[in-house]
């Protein structure tokens, strides 16, 4: 019989802070564009430099067993298996290789909501010139449902492409109920997770998720220049390899010269991996283990409730979805007495950091966050009306 996984230990607030040096410097909650990372991370990249610095070798048989825990961890937190990982530089380039390697006919068409973000709407737009409909699916009130999908899907729909949560106002979509739409006409549920890995959970199996893009600088808190896709069987068997390198093939040590795509995901991956962010991304999922996947989600939406509630009391409107199921960790605003992209640019110079888009004033706490700096925001905010 065997033993139960352990329960995380989770530290304590002061301990999880003490690891990221931002919070000496800065209230930083802007992670949906960029996120610092934690000290355990910069570690986790120092170690694979110094193997490359004091071996004679490449130190590749050393790094050949992170990689494959890396795969391990990421396939675990995400309902995957470690076999349909791939490694990328970020999610514009994942999602070109899953766009490029569709087989592609005169007629068919892809389903992308009008606001998505440029990721994963360029790389479709781009498909225009062989025959292929980029069709832009209305989202209502900044909701992109199965409902608003539908009308857009028929049986020449190849591929829906969205995010997990939008970028704009953080609304989170039921990925279930649009994948299993997607797979009634026979359609590759493509999902850029950027906005939620990290924070939110998201399990490719449980949902139907045909590929989950992921860039690591974001909420996972990452390098800058890795990431991950999580494929399918469906999408690895209808993916075809156009960017082909002697390291995404059968047996590349015995320098075949001959284009023999390895029989897993890492034939997505075509030539020298970028080593130090593969070791800093594997130790952020070692940190969201130890830490405890759903324990995070609920820490991150216990924030944005303790943000939102306090800016209504002070008269803002709130931007975001913020129905059951829809919130995450991004929390759009706005207040007719203040100029939010001039009070965006204020905060900059007293060392808070958000972002503005589209109209409102975008904030995305993360775990490591306190609620006194929560707090201290909404009084700042305040101060200006």
């Amino acid at each position: 019989m065997k033993d139960a996984p352990a329960t995380p230990v989770q530290p304590s607030l002061s301990e999880l802070r003490a690891d990221f040096p931002i919070v000496e410097r800065a209230l930083y909650m802007n992670h949906a564009a960029t996120g610092p990372m934690p000290r355990s991370v910069a570690a986790a990249m120092q170690r694979q430099m110094d193997i490359q610095v004091t071996h004679a070798d490449s130190g590749s048989e050393r790094f050949a067993p992170v990689y494959r825990r890396a795969r391990d961890r990421i396939a675990a937190q995400t309902g995957s298996r470690a076999e349909r990982i791939a490694f990328i530089q970020n999610t514009s380039h994942g999602i070109s290789l899953l766009a490029n390697g569709q087989a592609w006919r005169p007629g068919d068409n892809v389903v992308v909501p009008e606001m998505e973000f440029p990721s994963n709407y360029l790389p479709w737009l781009r498909l225009e010139g062989q025959g292929v409909e980029l069709r832009r699916a209305a989202a209502p009130e900044g909701r992109t449902t199965a409902d608003s999908l539908a009308a857009a899907i028929d049986d020449g729909t190849r591929v829906v492409a969205l995010s997990a949560v939008q970028y704009f106002n953080g609304y989170r979509c039921d990925l279930a109920r649009i994948a299993e739409l997607a797979r009634a006409h026979d359609a590759l549920l493509v999902v850029d997770g950027t906005q939620a890995v990290g924070a939110m959970q998201v399990d490719v199996g449980r949902s139907g998720i045909d590929a989950l893009v992921v860039s690591a600088h974001k909420w996972m808190l990452g390098p800058l220049g890795i990431g991950f896709m999580a494929l399918s069987d469906r999408m690895f068997a209808r993916t075809a390899v156009t960017e082909i390198g002697w390291l995404g093939v059968e047996a590349p040590f015995e320098f075949r010269r001959r284009i023999e795509p390895r029989p897993d995901a890492a034939r997505f991956e075509p030539g020298t991996e970028n080593a130090a962010g593969i070791f800093g991304l594997l130790q952020r999922f070692e940190d969201i283990d130890a830490y405890g996947p759903a324990a995070l989600e609920t820490r991150v939406l216990g924030l944005t409730a303790r943000l939102s509630e306090a800016l209504r009391a002070r008269g803002f409107t709130i931007d975001s979805p913020m129905g059951a199921g829809e919130r995450s960790g991004i929390l759009t605003f706005r207040h007719p007495g203040l100029d939010g992209e001039a009070m965006v640019e204020t905060l900059k110079h007293e060392a808070m950091f958000l972002s503005f888009r589209h109209g409102a004033i975008r904030a995305s706490p993360h775990y490591y966050n306190s609620e006194d700096e929560i707090d201290a925001l909404v009084e700042r905010l305040g101060d200006d009306l």
